[in-house]
């Protein structure tokens, strides 16, 4: 993987490198194009002003510096024009433009008579070869420049250095000087070069870097994608297997209390048994009497006589035992209907707890809630608890979720008549009390839970809303009884679960909802009703 990174981070500085110097040649070929018109135009200036015309007696002819400005100063600027506008960048245009440009050198130096202002032009003209930062072009342009003073030095001086006579090591002098320079210039592109190549070297090894961290945030996106879609299915499944298992929790508590119910079912329904095969038996003793009137009344066999008759009937009435029949069957019909009341509200209240509910929320008598839960629950407190109502007359309706209410109520209940048993059990108490109370205010409607139990210890108080904990027997809780109802109070009815214990004394769960308006408020403040009431079923009306 390192020299695969290498090796791509080497072509890529290649191409770079590449890219940048034919940029800077493109531009400095630009450059020398615009320079070295503005020379053509300053040498016909200066060629003008010095000596435009030469004369001969009364003949004028045109002088030869403006015939070398405009002739061969053309030639220099067009020649390299072409090649920038045909080839720019390449190694033959800025050789020629570096000839060219030592060239205007020679001819200002020549127009200006060889003064040594003007030779300071060859080493301006070098300097500006150097933005090439290739010190290859330094190499034509200094050999022009050489052979340029060491010939005009033996066949013209004075163009050069303006002397008719001169040596052929002042020639030399100036050559050293411009190798001199060159030195230097070299050095200075051999430089460029190198942190143009390092640039290059350190850009493409960013870039790729670049891609490298791009290509991996696309595949962390596109893993972060699949994980969000993966997390919010996830979720919905979690939503639904919630809504289930609390839909499962609460048949769960409803089966543990089964068999306490069946108790409580089966007993009124054994004396029921028992006093409809009473009634029975007594209603063919009865009917029996009937019948022997019926036989008198009739006009059928010879008449007999008053005394003989009373004396069957007497006789019929005493085996059919109907004086006992009087007093009893009333007491019998009687029993029999308390028992049916019973399981009729035991099994009302176990419909109502055992259904599912709905997804919205509905306006629910607490009061009656809470009797159908202790009539549930009747069987896990009576044989070691009495429960007491405090329940408000006047409670306001509040807006709950039925199914989810009745939960929580229930749990509620159960936990207070386990806190009573485990304290019998430990202080051989015979009794303890639950207390149920329902109160108002402005905001708020409560529901007291109160027990006589152990209460709760101050070390695990901050965890008894915790799932799964619990300080029951193994088999006897699951710890999840407190977590549901504080979930249902708070997170699904906005309300609020607090709790107040003595050691020793019992624990009191204070169960606080929001209060719904009545319709007398609601109409005072301009809202229409749109609530829905939770309406008892006709069959459990009479629970």
């Amino acid at each position: 993987m390192d020299s695969d990174h290498k090796v791509r981070v080497a072509k890529r500085a290649e191409r770079l490198f590449a890219k940048r110097m034919r940029r800077i040649h493109a531009l400095t070929d630009r450059f020398f194009a615009l320079l070295l018109g503005l020379e053509w135009i300053g040498g016909i200036v200066a060629a003008a002003v010095v000596s435009p015309r030469t004369w001969a007696g009364a003949d004028s002819s045109v002088h030869i510096h403006m015939v070398a400005a405009v002739g061969l100063g053309g030639l220099l600027f067009v020649g390299p024009l072409l090649l920038v506008l045909a080839r720019p960048g390449k190694r033959l245009t800025r050789n020629v433009i570096g000839v060219a440009q030592v060239g205007f050198s020679a001819l200002f130096i020549h127009l200006s008579g060889g003064r040594i202002e003007t030779h300071f032009h060859v080493f301006g003209s070098l300097a500006f070869l150097a933005f090439y930062r290739d010190w290859t072009v330094l190499m034509p342009a200094t050999m022009v420049v050489a052979a340029d003073h060491m010939v005009r030095a033996i066949f013209w001086p004075e163009s050069v250095f303006g002397v008719l006579v001169a040596s052929p090591w002042r020639a030399v002098e100036h050559a050293a000087w411009v190798v001199f320079e060159d030195v230097f210039l070299i050095w200075s592109c051999v430089q460029g070069f190198r942190e143009a190549r390092t640039l290059a070297r350190q850009q493409a090894d960013l870039e790729i870097h670049q891609e490298s961290v791009e290509a991996l945030a696309e595949k962390r996106t596109e893993q972060l994608q699949q994980r969000s879609t993966e997390l919010e299915n996830s979720l919905r499944e979690i939503e639904t297997m919630s809504v289930t298992l609390a839909n499962t929790r609460k048949l769960e508590a409803i089966g543990q209390l089964a068999a306490g119910i069946a108790h409580e079912i089966n007993t009124p329904m054994q004396y029921i048994r028992d006093n409809t095969e009473y009634i029975s038996e007594s209603l063919d003793a009865m009917f029996a009497l009937v019948d022997h009137y019926d036989k008198y009344e009739s006009q059928e066999g010879p008449p007999v006589e008053w005394a003989v008759r009373r004396a069957a009937t007497l006789k019929m009435r005493d085996e059919c035992s109907f004086d006992t029949l009087h007093v009893e069957l009333p007491d019998a019909i009687a029993d029999t209907l308390e028992g049916i009341q019973r399981v009729v509200g035991i099994v009302c209240a176990m419909k109502e707890f055992s259904h599912p509910g709905t997804k919205e929320k509905c306006e629910v008598d607490l009061n009656q809630s809470i009797r159908s839960a202790v009539t549930i629950s009747q069987n896990r407190w009576k044989n070691h608890a009495t429960v007491t109502y405090e329940l408000s007359d006047d409670l306001p309706l509040v807006r709950v979720l039925p199914a989810e209410m009745n939960q929580v109520l229930l749990n509620l209940i159960v936990n207070a008549g386990d806190a009573i048993a485990e304290k019998c059990a430990e202080t051989m108490q015979s009794h303890g009390q639950i207390l149920i109370r329902t109160t108002s205010d402005a905001d708020w409607v409560h529901v007291e839970v109160e027990d006589t139990g152990n209460g709760i210890p101050e070390s695990i108080r901050n965890r008894i809303y915790d799932p799964f904990f619990t300080t029951k027997d193994v088999g006897k809780g699951t710890g999840q009884g407190l977590a549901i109802c504080q979930d249902i109070v708070i997170n699904k009815h906005d309300g609020r679960l607090d709790l107040r214990t003595t050691p020793g004394e019992g624990t009191t769960f204070i169960v606080q909802l929001p209060r719904v308006p009545s319709d007398a408020e609601r109409a005072a403040a301009g809202v229409g009703s749109e609530l829905t009431a939770a309406v008892p079923s006709p069959a459990c009306s009479t629970a």
